[in-house]
């Protein structure tokens, strides 16, 4: 059995909760993927107590591959104890997660461990595609082009911390877990990975189909559970501290930049004014407490200034602004913004 367990080259994990609706395009274009792939591969789809009827999904795809998919049952436990479970159980040398509710293009894992073998790299990493129901797409790029260094320039970006478009050596997760019960469970962990690895293959494609579903956490109502972007930093940058000094720097700057000054700009912003003030004192308020250094660091003082003109204006007055905690006139001046981006 060990030597069936060495064979396994890859292992890719499919959290599933409540998504009968997605499953099967969802495993069937990684089936289809894995196709082109002459390594050897498992595919763990763990639901994590569905109550729809996702299981029997599972099911019909376990016995239609029962070479290729192992199914799990576990009781719920939320995305973070699904993710733990998959890393327990997976027998591969190299990791993937796929949500369930997205799906891959089928050059993905050919191109992505071509990449890895070619050059004995720890990981690799594609850009991701939003989907959108009106059938709109956007491409988010893995790396920040400006920066030669592949470390850096996977990690400044915003989003850097997303497990499901990448491929990473298991043994980079060694002593390493999801924080169980919290939201944004990747920031605790995919950075801490990424920064223990000797080599990054980029793979400049938008091979990952990341659905923009109106019910999703990410998509679903803003309220203070989001917050828990901060304690997810705070694990993250606390881990990072056996990495070294610059990787912890540029894990910190991209945290502080592209997270957490990025949900009040964004998510809080978009908010009505009432409800936005409240949220916006009450995230600064959690900021302050939580990382005292937060407006002396450069990423979050330096924020779109090599944007262009309108955004750069926009970021560095809102900085400004909440450097001050001025944030009747930050709420005000938001406001103006929604109006002029509605026109």
């Amino acid at each position: 059995d060990s030597l069936v367990c060495r064979d396994i080259m890859l292992s890719i994990i499919v959290p599933v909760y409540n998504t009968e609706k997605y499953l099967a395009k969802c495993l069937d274009s990684i089936i289809q993927a894995l196709e082109k792939v002459e390594i050897k591969t498992e595919v763990l789809v763990i639901n994590d107590g569905s109550t729809d009827n996702s299981k029997i999904v599972i099911e019909k795809y376990k016995n239609e591959h029962p070479q290729l998919i192992a199914a799990y049952d576990k009781p719920n436990g939320g995305l973070s104890d699904v993710k733990n479970f998959g890393l327990d159980h997976a027998k591969g040398e190299f990791i993937s997660f796929i949500d369930s509710d997205d799906f891959v293009d089928p050059e993905m894992f050919y191109d992505m461990m071509n990449g890895i073998m070619n050059s004995s790299a720890d990981a690799a990493v594609c850009d991701i595609k939003l989907v959108y129901d009106d059938k709109t797409e956007r491409v988010w790029p893995c790396t920040n082009s400006a920066k030669t260094d592949a470390f850096e320039a996977v990690i400044d970006m915003p989003m850097m911390a997303s497990s499901c478009n990448k491929i990473i050596r298991k043994s980079l997760f060694d002593g390493i877990y999801f924080p169980k019960g919290i939201n944004n469970e990747d920031i605790a962990v995919t950075p801490i990975v990424l920064g223990r690895t000797s080599k990054i293959v980029i793979i400049n494609k938008s091979y990952y189909n990341y659905y923009q579903r109106s019910g999703s956490i990410q998509n679903g109502e803003f309220n203070e559970r989001r917050f828990a972007i901060l304690q997810t930093a705070r694990l993250c940058i606390d881990n990072a501290a056996v990495l070294g000094k610059e990787k912890q720097n540029i894990i910190k700057n991209s945290l502080y930049a592209h997270q957490i000054l990025a949900l009040a700009l964004y998510p809080v912003r978009e908010q009505k004014f009432g409800k936005r003030l409240k949220l916006l004192k009450e995230y600064m308020r959690r900021i302050h407490n939580t990382f005292p250094d937060f407006w002396r660091n450069m990423a979050v003082l330096s924020y779109g200034m090599y944007d262009g003109r309108n955004e750069k204006i926009f970021k560095q007055l809102s900085i400004k602004l909440l450097s001050h905690k001025c944030y009747f006139g930050v709420s005000c001046f938001w406001s103006i913004v929604n109006m002029i981006l509605k026109v």
